[in-house]
């Protein structure tokens, strides 16, 4: 009953267990593994028999180990289910083999027990005198990408790590390339992090399957394998590669309003008329020529084509901008930044004499018919309400989307001139400046029109709170001022650029909150096209209209179409499955240098990542709060939100405004320092951390994490002492 690892193999994992069975085949692989031996599951092996076992193998100390039956399965792992006792002298190995099968019958493993083989053996393996440790993923646990190895590392012993006590380092290997992220215990070098993920990578080639690999490295710099076991729960393998080439993000415009797979007609119609006026009014107003695609949807995923960057682009661009230049000056100086006042005044009067009463108008126009019209009738009512809306979407993106370029600058003069001195962060003298506005009744949680608007609260308007805000930016610009006052030319300079950008800020809000003014009709009248299929026997739901393309769409109507309720549900089917993926921020080539620049945005408003941190992002809200994590992906999860908790969200939208009342901090995977979440944010005096890319996916609910808006950093939450 009691086997050499050596003659294991994985033919007798239903008597040793999955784990040792899998150290077995490594020893015979020839990988470096700890000697040591196994104890059969049900193996009835006295005190003495063990002892001796042990003093085969050396003097110890020992690592005494579950492997059970069940345990280290392609499907499931149970990964820290049962006891582990390490650093055992000889004569206490027996006890502790009696602890680790004790193990079992603890409540914990109630969920294992129901499902799998109870039964475990035990294994002893002589200890490695670590001076670093941790675990290889041969490829990304939430992006699923297999070309990337994570490597996670601490100092000494890996329990620390496995266990949830120390945070550890984190490397992302691709290829040769080691890259650090977080390291607040820089316990490997780049070289030994390639060293491991090529180990790991090693083992999962000849094993078929990505792997989940424990490993150590000793005092003389041997790297040890302790454990491998197939990497459960991945997501599945897809590209992230666009369909043509270019480069690509979820980060800007649009993308910033969009947090989930987009459907078909959505994409195909709403999404794509309010891409063309986005740019017929971008081309008109600054003389931007953009080139097509505007953008490409991977996996589901809708990516924006930030293609109008590139030299050729922007050669294309130059004389049309100088034209504009010589006839419209004051609307094209504002694309730089220290002149950006020039352009507020027009464009603010083109918002509020034109193109506002404008979309109201053809709002109100359409409400009064989109219940007699007749369905095919509706597509133009539709297109008319998208056009609209398109114009409208490029005054955002011109206008208040601008928001930006007027608090980069008041970001720098700050880091420069006051945070030497008086400490702080800008963004404090942003906050206080104008109650939240009622989202209204046309806000939307997300820009496709398939998601059914539900019911919000208006957001509280606690005036004490807004008071407390505003006295609190007020005590930051006397401060400011205080300390410019030997300069006045500082001073005058700090006062201009303060101004412009506080006045930006309550505009921004006032601006957005119409947006969505046609929402509601636009989805009605797609709703209504829908039930006429419905009639026709075309689809069974009315909702499954959001599920076709517009030419399938108007070629149903007309009766020439082939649509049928099954193309609906696949594609259905196909969105929920697509919703499960973590989609890149950037795909495609990019210019190395604007790669730089985007990298290094948060810099510039004061972000400085942590060597602690579980995400970064921009920082867009001051303060600093520990606070349990709650992921919120849209309406349907709102009520889960508890009052203190951290929303982590893929963004916000004005229909998101009442969940900021409840809200600790924000933190979302899109959005910039003009967005929803980072006004309201500010304006509720809450912190907020935007643009991470992936938060949704690497926190989950329950987790205690502190949220520095000011350098926009998410860490896992100092321990209390009490």
């Amino acid at each position: 009953m009691i086997r050499p690892l050596l003659d294991v193999r994985a033919s007798d994992a239903g008597v040793v267990g999955g784990k040792a069975a899998s150290l077995g085949e490594l020893l015979a692989a020839g990988r470096r593994v700890p000697d040591g031996f196994v104890i059969a599951a049900d193996g009835d092996v006295g005190a003495e028999a063990v002892l001796a076992a042990c003093r085969a193998l050396g003097p110890g100390p020992f690592a005494v180990r579950s492997s059970a039956i069940g345990e280290d399965g392609t499907d499931q792992s149970f990964a820290g289910m049962f006891s582990t006792e390490l650093d055992v002298p000889v004569d206490e190995v027996p006890a502790a083999v009696e602890r680790v099968i004790a193990s079992a019958g603890a409540d914990r493993v109630a969920a294992y027990a129901s499902q799998t083989d109870r039964r475990i053996g035990v294994i002893v393996q002589a200890m490695v005198r670590a001076a670093a440790a941790g675990v290889a993923l041969t490829a990304d646990p939430v992006s699923g990408e297999r070309s990337t190895c994570v490597v996670s590392a601490v100092r000494g012993l890996g329990d620390r790590l496995v266990s949830g006590q120390a945070l550890g380092d984190a490397w992302s290997v691709r290829g040769r390339s080691a890259t650090a992220g977080r390291q607040p215990e820089r316990a490997i070098s780049a070289r030994q992090a390639r060293q491991i993920a090529d180990e790991a990578r090693a083992i999962a080639d000849a094993r078929g399957v990505p792997q989940d690999v424990e490993w150590a490295i000793d005092a003389d710099g041997d790297l040890w394998v302790l454990q491998a076991r197939p990497m459960t729960a991945l997501p599945p393998e897809v590209s992230w590669d666009p369909p043509v080439p270019g480069a690509y993000t979820r980060a800007i415009r649009l993308g910033e309003w969009i947090g989930e797979p987009v459907t078909p007609l959505f994409e195909s119609w709403l999404l794509s008329t309010l891409e063309e006026r986005l740019h017929d009014r971008l081309r008109e107003w600054i003389g931007q020529v953009a080139p097509r695609p505007y953008h490409v949807v991977v996996n589901g995923w809708y990516f924006y084509s930030i293609n109008f960057l590139s030299a050729r682009a922007l050669g294309r661009t130059m004389p049309h901008l100088l034209s504009r230049l010589v006839r419209t000056p004051r609307r094209v100086v504002g694309l730089v930044p220290p002149l950006l006042h020039h352009s507020i005044p027009v464009y603010e009067r083109d918002w509020r004499e034109e193109l506002l009463p404008r979309y109201r108008a053809a709002v109100a126009e359409a409400e009064a018919q989109v219940e007699s019209l007749a369905p095919a009738e509706l597509p133009a009512l539709i297109d008319a309400l998208a056009e609209r809306a398109g114009d409208y979407f490029g005054s955002v993106a011109a206008f208040v989307g601008a928001a930006y370029k007027a608090e980069i600058p008041l970001a720098r003069f700050y880091a420069r001139h006051l945070a030497p001195s008086v400490g702080g962060s800008h963004l404090t003298l942003l906050s206080g400046l104008a109650p939240p506005l009622d989202p209204g009744a046309h806000a939307v949680a997300n820009l496709d029109w398939y998601a059914e608007p539900i019911p919000t609260a208006a957001p509280s308007r606690d005036g004490s709170g807004h008071e407390r805000l505003a006295d609190a930016r007020r005590a930051a610009e006397d401060a400011a001022e205080a300390a410019l006052g030997a300069s006045p030319r500082r001073l005058r300079s700090f006062r201009q650029l303060l101004e412009r950008a506080q006045r930006m800020v309550p505009l921004r809000e006032e601006h957005v909150r119409e947006l969505t003014l046609a929402w509601p009709t636009m989805r009605r009248a797609v709703l209504r096209i829908g039930e006429a299929l419905v009639e026709r026997g075309l689809l069974e739901r009315s909702d499954d209209v959001f599920f076709l393309r517009r030419d399938e769409l108007e070629a149903s109507l007309a009766g020439e179409g082939q649509v049928t309720a099954a193309v609906a549900a696949e594609r259905r089917a196909e969105r929920e499955r697509n919703a499960r993926l973590t989609p890149p921020m950037l795909i495609g080539r990019i210019n190395p240098l604007l790669r730089k620049a985007w990298e290094g945005a948060p810099g510039v408003v004061g972000g400085v990542r942590s060597e602690r941190a579980l995400v970064t992002g921009t920082p867009a809200s001051a303060g600093r709060v520990s606070g349990l994590v709650r992921v919120v992906r849209g309406p349907n999860d709102f009520g889960s939100l508890r009052d203190g908790e951290v929303l982590v969200a893929p963004l916000t939208a004005p229909a998101w405004t009442p969940l900021f009342t409840r809200a600790a901090a924000v933190v979302t995977d899109v959005g910039s320092v003009a967005s929803h979440a980072s006004i309201i944010a500010r304006e509720y005096g809450i912190p907020a951390v935007v643009g991470c890319g992936d938060a949704t996916a690497r926190l989950r609910d329950g987790m205690c994490v502190l949220v520095d808006g000011a350098t926009g950093n998410v860490e896992p939450a100092p321990v209390s002492d009490g």
